[in-house]
């Protein structure tokens, strides 16, 4: 019995650039922060909000990590099965060659056992 591998490699791109979109949004959480404590009319809560942003920094930089490192791991997923169906099919759409002739190899047209 045939076994078969099917593989979404569109779904898999759509992972590779949301968690693209995810990481990128993980790094602009400081700047959201600052942006959002410059909104609010009570300094306590304005100081609470960068404070936050603040103590999770290292965390968010893990994330980051992992985020960025899934994310190119996806993407060179979809690049590798991508390459490997094209070579597929091309060799399933090249015409055979041809063998090497008879007789070639110095022995006067004479294959020697």
């Amino acid at each position: 019995m045939a076994e078969h591998l099917k593989v979404d490699l569109d779904q898999v791109d759509r992972v590779s650039t949301n968690l693209y979109s995810i990481a990128r949004k993980l790094e602009s959480a400081q700047a959201d922060a600052d942006q959002l404590a410059s909104a609010i009319p009570v300094e306590e809560l304005a100081d609470a909000s960068i404070d936050f942003a603040g103590k999770w920094d290292d965390r968010r930089k893990e994330l980051i990590e992992q985020v960025t490192s899934l994310q190119k791991e996806a993407r060179a997923f979809v690049e590798a099965f991508t390459q490997v169906d094209s070579e597929l099919a091309a060799a399933l759409t090249r015409p055979p060659q041809a063998a090497p002739a008879a007789g070639h190899g110095g022995h006067g047209g004479q294959t020697a056992y």
